[in-house]
């Protein structure tokens, strides 16, 4: 489905009723809406793990954002945080969704801090998976040569060096699949719909002037934050660094080890955190 939000038309897909019945009653459920990692990917692997466990338990919204995946790929001046975050709360307005829980990956995740820092209150919970205050490329490539050795970290210098289509190919070969220890199924690749134009963009441009810190500093949303210690991407020292810039009381952190970018996929019971989260029935707040 499509639904028009500014001047471009975004895909969006639901799983999971909203209102079920309950004796002579019809109970309301949270609405999650998913934002997915990239840039440049689309929705359709949370439909392989996270997103159907939360189906269970809550209304799940998928959506692709502006220049990924099934929505319409509107023009490179656009492609910014505070453009993609203003998306997402107008989408809500128009599908009249008030104050979702919104669980975002990595690109997704900072989408969703940008939304709550311009719009506060929209968002009722905050989930972040592999979400990091700020990118350092150092960090990153610190971890990839120890994860794929000097090749891998060479490989990630260059590209974090001159982001573009053509670097992007290496580092697609050599470094993506050193993200996680479970690598997406062919299948899962497959079908997954990309525009390496808005990763090399991202990367060439947002990725190295955004900085989180001070926005969260005044965030009152109860946050959940999900980090694997073995992510050379989103790294376990920016994750940290997020969450330390949070009031305190206001996050929950939890690392995983042995994980990387792909947290659902290498830690399972990941999901169950998440969905205690979403329902409000996690342990309290530290």
């Amino acid at each position: 489905m499509r639904v028009q939000v500014d001047d471009v038309r975004l895909f969006f897909d639901v799983d999971g009723a909203k209102l079920v019945p309950e004796g002579a009653w019809m109970r309301e459920r949270p609405t999650v809406v998913l934002l997915h990692t990239g840039p440049g990917a689309d929705h359709s692997s949370y439909k392989d793990h996270v997103g159907p466990a939360l189906a269970e338990i809550a209304q799940v919204v998928y959506l692709d954002v502006r220049g990924a995946g099934r929505s319409d790929r509107s023009t490179p001046d656009r492609w910014n945080l505070d453009r993609w975050a203003d998306d997402l709360v107008e989408l809500c307005e128009t599908l009249e969704i008030v104050r979702p829980v919104v669980l975002g990956t990595a690109f997704g995740a900072f989408c969703a801090v940008r939304a709550e820092s311009r719009h506060p209150g929209f968002a009722s919970r905050l989930v972040l998976v592999s979400a990091v205050a700020r990118y350092s490329h150092t960090r990153s490539v610190t971890v990839f040569d120890r994860l794929g050795g000097p090749a891998a970290g060479e490989t990630a210098a260059r590209y974090f060096a001159d982001p573009s289509e053509a670097t992007f190919v290496e580092f697609l070969r050599v470094c993506v699949p050193l993200y996680t220890r479970t690598p997406l199924s062919p299948d899962v690749m497959a079908r997954m719909e990309m525009n390496i134009e808005l990763g090399a963009h991202f990367d060439a441009v947002e990725s190295r002037t955004f900085d989180l810190r001070d926005e969260v500093g005044s965030f009152d949303c109860p946050t959940l934050m999900i980090a694997g210690e073995d992510d050379p991407t989103t790294t376990i020292a920016g994750a940290r660094e997020l969450a330390a810039a949070m009031p305190p009381g206001s996050v929950r952190f939890e690392a995983f080890a042995n994980a990387g970018h792909g947290i659902f996929r290498d830690r399972p019971e990941a999901i169950e955190l998440v969905r205690e989260f979403v329902l409000g029935s996690t342990q309290p707040l530290e």
